[in-house]
Order: C-alpha cells, then structure tokens, then sequence
C-alpha cells in the first residue's frame, strides 16, 4: 500500500469585495459538485472568511493522496486568478523528501495585481529601488490592505536605508497579516539597527513560529535570533538556538548554505561566554570547514586564520578565567 503524503499548506488569498467573493465562493462550491467532488481537502466553510472577502488556510499538515494533492492546487489555481492580493504555498512530501512546491498567487490585469508583480521585479535589479517603490506605491494605492506590497516596500526602504519608512512598511502588513513571517523578519532587523536586541529576537521567534522548515525564512529566522539572543548575553539561549540550526543539512542552493560558518563563528563565542572551551574550538573548526566560497566580513576572515594556531588555543584557556562579558571582549573586542 503506498505511504501517504505529507502535504502542508499555508496562506490566504483576498478578493477585494464581497462580489468577487461571493462568485469564487459559488465557483468553488460548483467545481466541487460537478467535477472535483471528493477530492478538495478544504471544505468552502472551512476556509473562506465572508467577514474578510478571503480564503484563508491556517498553516497545516495534513496526511492524503497525490491525487488530493494535483486536484486541492488545481482549484487554489483556478480561484487565484480572481484575487487581487495575497498567495498560498503549499508542500508535498513523501518519506521527507519534497515532490513538490506551490506558490499560488493571482493573475489578472487588475492594477493592484500587475503593479505588484511589477515592483517585485524590480526589488530583485540593481539601481531599481526607487521604481520599485513607485509600482509597490501603486498596487497600496489600488488595494490599502496589500500586505505583501507593504513587505515588499518594506524591504526596498531597508535597502535605501530609510529604515523609519522602512519600519512603517513591516508594521502595516503584520497590521493586515498578522502570519507573513517576511514582515517580522524585516522589522526585526530594523530593530538590530536599533541595539534592540531583545526586540528582535521576539520578531525573529514570529517568524520561526509563522514559518515552516523548508522555507529558508524560518532558518535564517533561527539564526538571526542567535545573533541577537548572543548580543543580549543570554549566552545558553543563543548556543541552543544556533545549534539547531546547524544540524540542518542545507542545499548549496539554499541562502543559508553560506551562512553556517557565521552560526557557527557566534555558537563559539556563545561557548566562550559559556566557559565551554571544548564546545567553543569544535565550533570555531566547524566554521572554518564551513567557509570556503562564503562572504566572509573581515573580522570573521581575522578570526578564521587564528583557528588552530597555539596562540588562539592559549587565549581560549585564558577566557575561561575570564566572566562571560570578559572573556568575549578579550577574544573577540565585543
């Protein structure tokens, strides 16, 4: 008998008015009597929310059949082209292997649809930062509660450095979807500019909580939160944080592929501050295995080279003498 899939879904696609909302819902109902039948997961009562114009799936798993599977995303599919803002993803695993990926998200000509699509394109090209803002503009203008036009905003502000818009941006889509782990993200580094430490972690933790494990969100969540959990002193929680992110096996196609030597540069330093020298030199040689192509900053070049040398094997055992403030500012200036 063939294993079940695990399939997971998570998202929410907003029809603007309760019009088009009425006719997806009557369009859903009416695929499902005349063709889909049995095969939908979602019952209409079950996901679509009159009080919002919306179809929300909370983030879920559920056990069922390829077949459930090709004929669930066929119909998101079908009633996406309706919506004006707004994407569900959704997973199909078998035995922890992925066999598919969804992101479901609208199609039309509506202007908030086409504008949006647009500024994404944008954010992604070097030197297009204030077009991509003036598109992201349009679609806010088109459809106030566009989240993801707010996130997307968000980000470009970020990168423009104009972090007060930038804020505003993260804080107005969590406002509208309050699961969009992209927002916290986003506003949690805003508040690292800050020295807000604890601020971040919170945020990082909501998007690690509004995320599942195969979007590299929710590890580059995890490791962020170490960052910041580490620069707080709470040494112990920063160390368990980081290291469940290392026991992760990420793809060379995945962002945090790169990043696992700079997991495991602040899991030492964690390890220091927690008097654990052994821990803290397994740590600092995982990093340096781990960061030939990285983008190394230079004090994490500076550091790399002294790995293994008896000096650095010497201020170690120093640090363990040290209090945990102490010993990190004696090996590491911070």
């Amino acid at each position: 008998m063939p294993q079940p899939h695990k399939l997971i879904f998570k998202g929410r696609l907003e029809f603007g008015n309760l019009r088009t909302y009425d006719m997806v819902l009557r369009h859903w109902q009416n695929r499902l009597e005349t063709y889909f039948k049995s095969d939908i997961l979602f019952d209409p009562e079950q996901v679509f929310i009159a009080e919002e114009f919306a179809l929300v799936l909370p983030q879920q798993t559920l056990l069922s059949s390829e077949k459930n599977w090709r004929s669930t995303t066929s119909l998101l599919r079908e009633v996406a082209q309706f919506a004006v803002a707004g994407n569900v993803l959704a997973w199909c695993v078998q035995n922890g292997r992925v066999l598919d990926t969804v992101n479901v998200e609208p199609v039309s000509d509506k202007v908030a649809v086409t504008e949006y699509k647009l500024g994404c394109q944008l954010v992604s090209e070097t030197g297009m930062e204030n077009e991509a803002t003036a598109a992201l503009s349009r679609a806010i203008d088109k459809y106030a509660r566009h989240a993801s036009a707010y996130e997307r905003r968000g980000y470009v502000n970020y990168k423009l450095k104009n972090f007060n818009d930038a804020l505003y941006d993260f804080n107005k889509s969590i406002d509208i979807n309050p699961v969009n782990p992209e927002a916290y993200y986003g506003r949690a580094k805003v508040k690292m500019l800050k020295n807000d430490w604890e601020g971040a972690a919170v945020d990082f933790d909501l998007s690690v909580k509004r995320s599942v494990a195969l979007q590299p969100v929710h590890w580059l969540s995890r490791l962020k939160k170490g960052e910041c959990l580490f620069h707080a002193k709470k040494y112990p929680e920063a160390a368990a944080e980081l290291k469940l992110y290392l026991m992760r096996n990420f793809m060379p196609t995945d962002p945090n592929f790169h990043r696992r030597h700079r997991a495991s540069i602040l899991l030492g330093k964690s390890l220091v501050a927690m008097r654990d020298i052994n821990g803290a030199m397994t740590a600092f040689r995982q990093a340096k295995a781990n960061s030939d192509g990285a983008d190394l900053a230079p004090g994490e070049a500076k550091l790399l080279t002294r790995v293994e040398t008896p000096d650095f094997v010497r201020d170690l055992e120093a640090a363990s003498h040290k209090s945990p403030s102490e010993a990190v500012m004696m090996l590491f200036g911070q």
